[in-house]
């Protein structure tokens, strides 16, 4: 797979915060919760509509997915593997990865940062 268009119903996961992270996700039609586990309950973090990304930080830094995604209605989304991203990713200049990858890593510490901050709050 390359790419593929899906199609996700209401409550459907198209990805679980701590997997393995092979893909990203245009989302063309919808609306997809972006939750986080809070001991037996989540969180949602934010709320993704059309043509918005999610995703796209793992394919930076490798990490496991660091939310779960669930639709909130039936979602249309494009999902792009990152070994189709690879082929285009190897093609710029190594300054722009070296940029890249400080931005996601900057993004995972501020998500982690937000975590922390709501754990003390409630």
């Amino acid at each position: 797979m390359s790419t593929a268009t899906r199609i996700y119903k209401p409550e459907q996961e198209l990805f679980i915060e701590g997997t393995p992270s092979t893909s990203l996700f245009i989302i063309r039609k919808g609306a997809v919760s972006i939750r986080k586990v809070k001991g037996k309950h989540f969180v949602e973090v934010a709320k993704i509509t059309s043509n918005e990304v999610i995703g796209e930080l793992s394919f930076f830094d490798r990490q496991p997915r660091s939310a779960t995604a669930v639709a909130l209605v039936e979602v249309e989304a494009i999902e792009i593997s990152f070994d189709a991203m690879e082929k285009i990713y190897n093609s710029i200049p190594d300054y722009m990865k070296t940029i890249a990858a400080a931005m996601a890593e900057r993004l995972r510490k501020a998500n982690d940062q937000i975590r922390l901050l709501q754990k003390e709050h409630s």
